[in-house]
């Protein structure tokens, strides 16, 4: 049986209103709280702060997807992809 998570962890893949990203970590996190999410996007820095807020996420539709989805922009670890 597949476990079912109940918070995000660090390098999972995601999706929200069409969006696709990985759960990354920032050096500031305090008791391994993971939640940023770096968006699929030519940006340099396109991340959001769901810390904490995972059961909020999956309420608003957001998905834990496949982990052998393809980022167009992004490497699975966040980093933009060079050109």
């Amino acid at each position: 049986m597949k476990k079912i998570s109940v918070d995000f962890t660090l390098g999972i893949k995601v999706s929200l209103n069409g969006e696709f990203g990985v759960v990354i970590n920032s050096v500031t996190d305090e008791n391994n709280l993971c939640g940023l999410i770096r968006w699929d996007t030519s940006t340099i820095s396109d991340i959001e702060d769901w810390r904490g807020q995972f059961g909020t996420f999956i309420s608003l539709g957001g998905k834990i997807i496949n982990q052998d989805y393809e980022f167009k922009f992004i490497n699975n670890n966040g980093t933009l992809k060079n050109g």
